[in-house]
């Protein structure tokens, strides 16, 4: 009879091992899942939309050069939304090395590169167009193209990046 107890014991050990182990796994992906929802929602909150700084750059290489009224309704908007940005982009690279659980090694550069990319992509907007509209010099429509192309590749790696983590969420 003695024996039989023990058995139990050993049983319900493992049992309760199994039910321990299957809630840690279950609160570890939903961990991870909470994460890559944070970095899907970084993502869309910094893509480019097409209607702003990419429409008015679409214009300018088309020919068609903005007024300054144009760029005054594009810029603030654009210059006033700069900390949170770079509050958002930190998310995505963080100064102490503590990446989000569970990402490869290139999940990770894909992040830092995104981040480093919309910082630069930024500054650059943000010094074309207030040049434009402090000094009234005309924006190249060179210099328009190749920064909207910078843009559009930007929002190609947000997308690939954003897509592949949704995936993973479902």
């Amino acid at each position: 009879m003695a024996y039989e107890w023990v058995l139990e014991a050993i049983q319900g050990a493992r049992d309760l091992a199994v039910f321990a182990n299957s809630e840690a796994v279950d609160r570890r992906t939903a961990r991870r899942r909470r994460e890559a929802q944070e970095i899907v929602e970084v993502l869309r909150l910094i893509y480019f939309s097409p209607r702003g700084v990419i429409k008015l750059l679409d214009d300018i290489v088309l020919g068609n050069n903005p007024t300054e009224d144009q760029i005054a309704m594009i810029l603030p908007e654009f210059n006033d939304r700069e900390y949170r940005v770079h509050r958002i982009l930190a998310l995505l690279n963080p100064e102490d090395r503590e990446v989000q659980g569970g990402l490869t090694l290139r999940a990770e550069r894909t992040l830092r590169e995104i981040s480093y990319g919309k910082g630069g992509v930024r500054e650059k907007v943000k010094t074309l167009l207030n040049e434009a509209l402090t000094f009234g010099q005309p924006i190249s429509r060179e210099e328009a193209a190749d920064l909207r192309d910078e843009i559009l590749s930007l929002n190609e790696a947000i997308e690939a990046a954003e897509e592949a983590l949704v995936a993973a969420i479902r």
